[in-house]
């Protein structure tokens, strides 16, 4: 196009500049409320230390620095002398092309011949497509192609790219290889995405949100609400670019030259413009930021010492405004809004879903290539570049299936005049980002596999490929699900708010009355108004979101209870699938709490065993042991979408323990309570079906095991237990030197007439590996219980561990110390004896 050297006069820039100021007379008490309005919204989001929740599984490299390199290479380049000439091309992770002379002056540190940001581009790769972008911006006569575009027959390569600027002078390369171009074109098509969507508009500081909410504002008071391709880049770029809308009548009638060079003086002019524009508002708008700053400082103080004054305050006004707008914005909602959106939920989650399917295809397969080409270890190097390689991977084929949006939004532009250029540029960098996510977890858990000599690694790379593919579909399925939310909302939003302001926009300032006048620079009513049209928006679309995540539609995951992370580098459990989840080496402190034990809120629960015993006795037989299982917790039914927060168990029923340990003297010990499930032995549970086999083993069942003071005189207890004589077994327990208080029981459910003569395998206990021999009592087995008796030695279970919080023996305890302990356990040991 030639060099754009001003074509302005005086006359015209003064037009411009004073254009500009009139606008932004207009702008700026917007921005100053909004700045106000973010910054207090800012300090009170400080006070209430709320942080931004991290939902995804896949792990995010650091980002790189905004110096870093990303593609440096010779290419053909036109010039403004309009002649093909190799330029040493940079592009570096700011996403700026640098044009320098040579590799030279590039080593040299020279400045970039020119600094290109494509904000806003548009690449195309053949002539006669770019030809028809340009007729249509340009007012004057068509088809005058030899004075502006690169003239074919000059070309040093078949395979043009052509890059097309708004407002801007075009740009054009040349590759002599097709593979070359497009391995160019994917990485200035990155550019053009970051720089339309910029880190700047990214940003979560009063500035930008500021600037945001008064740009939508500032458009609407113009008649202006539906959506705008042009808000790119930097807040002075997007207001420049709004500006130039206004600006190029006039620059059009002031355009004068001769027909032969009218197209490309038109293009130089426009552009001189656009640089004026943007070098006047750069000044304006940094002075506008710095007031705004100093004067938000100034109130912070108030801000932070009336925070719940002013969040009352905004809470009042909200209540007064809710009664004028519900049951408008509701009906209108309900009628106008809800029936389309499971329509438009179909025609933008269709391609954006396909997209991210042949993403995981494409990251499935380049993983498993290196699975096959890589099963030893020694190939450290050839694998690391291999890893390399996959960061760079072209996702051009996944961006075509998302660009597919522009084929499926005729409902779109007819009923809600939405253009969707915005929401492709925005899904392609969440697709690319989560592709990021995926490369770079796998090569962290082959790098680890690497360290570690004990593990196979082909397995270990199949894990991880089959890990980072289960990762991904829940991240897909989470950055999906907020992708088509807030399209959903940005879609229909405008479309309310244009329907109800004439009935509202005039009613809003009588709301100021309602907010303190040392808080009104904090509250806006129109804020407040838009917010309680968008909250019954969300409503709507999160209903319908939540349908077609309930029905698996384009594999939504529905959101699991369990609100947790889970790490690309946990462990997997030895044995397990190559498939299987992986394993987070969480304490115990850290697992969820197990329910109390039913005894303690005085009632029994079927199919458990309670065991009352001693655990520090030395004089004990093992009676029986349950293996500890491990937990485990599922995010969704579907194996697919299992992710464990806990180690992995092939145990599928928790063992139910309560356990009450104290520190007691070696003479003495504590009450233990522990509840274990019953379970069937395999030759009950395969007879299951016929009922033949006695289902005892499933009853509840409590054990009291031994509370000894003293363990003299058990051997005498012992055989007076043994003993046929009531009388003499009387006499006996009723002697202060046995100290007896050592009881078994067993009570089976009360359904069930009798127990058990002896203990088998079915029945499920955890008792100390030794018990005294005065603990097993046949005396009491062999003696059928009154089913009366089940609620009294409820109540003495109870009671045991009630006595165990008020006795604590010491070890220098007197003798009157002990004779008052063994008064009471003799004493209950005749309760429980009247009890039988």
């Amino acid at each position: 196009m030639g060099a754009s050297s001003s074509l302005l006069d005086e006359t015209q820039s003064n037009y411009i500049k004073e254009q500009v100021d009139e606008k932004l007379k207009d702008f700026t008490p917007i921005y100053r409320k909004q700045y106000s309005v973010a910054y207090c919204s800012q300090i009170k989001d400080e006070l209430e230390q709320r942080k931004e929740e991290h939902t995804q599984f896949l792990k995010q490299r650091p980002p790189p620095e905004a110096g870093k390199i990303l593609f440096e290479e010779i290419v053909w380049y036109f010039d403004d002398g309009r002649k093909w000439k190799e330029r040493f091309i940079v592009i570096r992770a700011c996403y700026v092309l640098e044009v320098h002379e040579s590799y030279k002056s590039f080593l040299k540190g020279t400045p970039p011949q020119q600094r290109l940001i494509p904000t806003g581009g548009t690449i195309l790769t053949a002539e006669d497509e770019y030809m028809e972008l340009i007729d249509q911006c340009c007012p004057c006569t068509k088809n005058d192609r030899e004075d502006f575009a690169p003239p074919m027959v000059d070309m040093p390569g078949q395979f043009p790219v052509y890059l097309r600027l708004p407002y801007r002078q075009d740009s054009y390369f040349c590759f002599k290889d097709e593979d070359a171009q497009a391995d160019f074109i994917s990485l200035l098509a990155d550019c053009v995405r970051h720089q339309n969507k910029a880190d700047y508009l990214k940003k979560k500081t009063c500035e930008v949100k500021a600037f945001l909410k008064a740009f939508q504002l500032y458009r609407e008071e113009k008649g202006q609400y539906e959506s705008w391709d042009m808000l790119i880049g930097s807040d002075v770029r997007g207001l420049a670019n709004l500006f130039m809308e206004d600006l190029m009548p006039y620059l059009e009638k002031e355009l004068k030259s001769k027909r032969t060079d009218k197209r490309k003086v038109w293009f130089a002019t426009v552009e001189s413009a656009y640089f004026l524009l943007q070098e006047h508002l750069f000044d304006r708008m940094t002075t506008l930021k710095e007031e705004c700053k100093n004067k938000a400082k100034q109130q912070e103080a108030l801000m932070r010492s009336d925070m719940d004054q002013i969040t009352n305050s905004r809470t009042y006004l909200e209540g007064k405004l809710q009664a004028l707008v519900s049951e408008p914005a509701t009906k209108y909602c309900a009628e106008q809004v809800q029936p389309h959106l499971p329509a438009l939920l179909e025609e933008v989650m269709g391609p954006i879903s396909l997209g991210f399917t042949e993403a995981r295809d494409l990251s499935e397969g380049m993983m498993e290539q290196l699975c096959e080409d890589f099963q030893d270890p020694q190939q450290e190097v050839e694998l690391r570049q291999a890893l390399f390689k996959m960061s760079k991977a072209n996702l051009q084929s996944c961006y075509e299936k998302v660009s597919g949006l522009k084929d499926h939004v005729q409902e779109l532009q007819q009923t809600f005049n939405y253009s969707i250029k915005g929401l492709v540029d925005s899904t392609e960098i969440y697709l690319k980002q989560l592709m990021e996510n995926v490369e770079y977890s796998f090569e962290l858990l082959v790098k680890k596999a690497l360290l570690d000599p004990s593990v196979n690694f082909s397995e270990a790379m199949q894990k991880a490929s089959d890990r980072v593919l289960k990762q991904f579909d829940y991240d897909s399925s989470t950055v999906r699900k907020r992708i088509i939310q807030e399209a959903l909302v940005n879609i229909t939003f405008p479309n309310i708010k244009k329907h109800l302001d004439p009935s509202f926009k005039e009613e809003l300032p009588k709301f100021e009355q309602y907010i303190f006048a040392d808080y009104s620079n904090f509250i806006s009513v129109e804020n407040v108004y838009e917010d309680i049209i968008q909250q019954i928006l969300e409503k709507d679309v999160s209903t319908v979101v939540k349908e077609a995540a309930s029905r698996k539609k384009f594999n939504l995951i529905t959101e699991s209870k369990y609100k947790f992370s889970v790490s690309s580098l946990s462990s997997t459990p030895p044995g397990s699938a190559p498939s299987s989840p992986s394993r987070l080496n969480t304490s115990p402190s850290q697992r969820s709490p197990l329910p109390p034990s039913p005894l303690l809120t005085n009632g029994l629960t079927a199919n458990r065993s309670v065991t009352v015993h001693s655990p520090n006795s030395e004089n004990s037989t093992p009676m029986g042991r349950i293996d500890e299982g491990e937990y485990k917790t599922p995010i969704e039914g579907c194996s697919d979408d299992v992710f464990f927060t806990s180690e992995t168990s092939t145990e599928t029923k928790p063992e139910l323990r309560t356990t009450t340990n104290a520190k007691e003297p070696s003479v003495s010990s504590s009450p233990v309570i522990v509840i274990t499930e019953a379970k069937e032995s395999p030759s009950s549970s395969a007879k299951a079906g016929d009922g033949s086999l006695s289902d005892l083993a499933n009853k509840p069942t409590v054990i009291i095991s031994p509370i000894c003071k003293n363990t003299a005189g058990m051997e005498k207890l012992r055989e007076v237990m043994e003993s046929d004589d009531p009388a003499l077994t009387k006499a006996k327990i009723c002697d202060e030197s046995t100290h007896p208080i050592s009881v078994c029981l067993s009570i089976e459910d009360a359904e069930v007439g009798e127990v058990h003569k002896k203990m088998t395998g079915k029945q499920i206990m955890d008792l100390p590996e030794k018990a005294p021999k005065s603990c097993s009592s046949p005396y009491l087995e062999d003696k059928t219980r009154p089913l009366d008796c089940v609620k009294e030695i409820r109540d003495l279970v109870v009671e045991v561990i009630e006595i165990e919080d008020t006795i604590k023996p010491n070890e220098d305890n007197n003798d009157d110390d002990d004779d008052v302990d063994d008064d009471e356990d003799i004493q209950r040991f005749q309760e429980l004896e009247a009890t039988i």
